[in-house]
């Protein structure tokens, strides 16, 4: 459709090359299957990519949570008073230990389940260092997301797949799934490279659990880039390589005239159709003009002239006629 404001050119290429990372649209741009099912989320491409995933493999309940807390702002509370500091950043460590101590994502769900499960979960809140704001969000995030796979779930043509290993695991091949345009590989002593073409050096942020544990660690993927003095990866989990080997080439094949040329051809459609429809209506009103101009044109030549005319007279003489009746019957 016309923009009334057109965005630039290269954030729509980037915005088509993200759908079809995703599988939501095909190579020549027109909209799949999958990419029908995401349109009903509310959330990123990349993300519900990794939902959808979860549920083919029926381990919504893993990415659920994690998908809503990535939905909203920031959870984590980071006073600024250097006591107060030193207390929530050891609530977060321990949080963090609870799911491992060695993914941010599953860090999220902990999160999640520990607050909604406690039987006062703004108190939980408040003693963990956490926004109870972001965490009711969340919650209501969640429920949304887990209707929504319910009634995706219930298509007959939803594909269905099996897994066999461990939770942990399967949580970060569905990750996987929808992040691996975000995968990084380590390259130097703690820095990390990206695999989407430009290799660009990023760190993993201070707030991660991953954080000085970057000897320990090959491959990565992350939520998000932070950029300051550096440029840092932020929610990051390990993953294998073998787990993303088939996905990666998706980030190089990227045909920015194939992928546009069908938004150009219902572009053109658009146009066409809308020009059509003023010619219709203009034909129409056209129509209607001619018709009225004959009706007036008929009832104004002589013949009709001359009937309107005798029809006057005669209810003049009928008139008459009445009057001289009734002076009559008064005599």
């Amino acid at each position: 459709f016309p923009y009334l404001d057109p965005p630039n050119e290269r954030l729509i290429l980037e915005a088509l090359k993200q759908l079809y990372q995703c599988d939501a649209i095909d190579r020549s741009g027109h909209v799949t299957r999958l990419g029908l099912s995401m349109v009903e989320f509310p959330l990123p491409p990349h993300l519900t990519c990794a939902v959808i995933k979860a549920a083919s493999l029926d381990c919504e309940d893993l990415l659920l949570p994690i998908a809503a807390m990535l939905s909203v702002e920031n959870v984590f509370i980071r006073p600024v008073d250097p006591e107060y500091q030193k207390e929530a950043e050891q609530r977060h460590r321990e949080l963090a230990a609870k799911a491992g101590g060695f993914n941010d994502f599953a860090t999220l769900a902990v999160i999640f389940e520990q607050c909604k499960s406690s039987g006062a979960p703004a108190s939980w809140c408040q003693k963990h260092w956490i926004h109870w704001r972001c965490l009711f969000s969340a919650f209501r995030v969640e429920a949304q997301l887990r209707e929504l796979i319910r009634k995706l779930k219930q298509q007959s043509d939803f594909p269905r797949e099996t897994f066999e290993g461990p939770k942990h695991e399967v949580l970060r091949r569905c990750l996987c799934a929808g992040y691996f345009k975000n995968v990084a590989r380590r390259s130097v002593g703690r820095t990390f490279c990206t695999m989407d073409g430009r290799g660009s050096p990023v760190h993993i942020h201070p707030s991660s659990a991953l954080h000085e544990q970057e000897t320990k660690l090959e491959w990565i993927i992350f939520h998000e880039v932070l950029v300051t003095t550096k440029v840092y990866a932020r929610i990051v989990c390990p993953i294998r390589y073998e787990w993303v080997r088939d996905l990666l080439p998706k980030l190089h094949e990227f045909n920015a005239h194939d992928l546009s040329s069908v938004a150009r051809r219902e572009v053109r459609e658009d146009a066409r159709r809308r020009w059509t429809n003023k010619e219709n209506v203009k034909q129409l009103k056209d129509g209607i003009s001619k018709e009225i101009l004959k009706k007036m044109q008929r009832r104004n030549d002589d013949k009709s002239i001359s009937d309107a005319r005798a029809r006057f007279l005669e209810r003049k003489q009928q008139r008459t006629q009445d009057h001289s009746d009734t002076l009559k019957e008064t005599g």
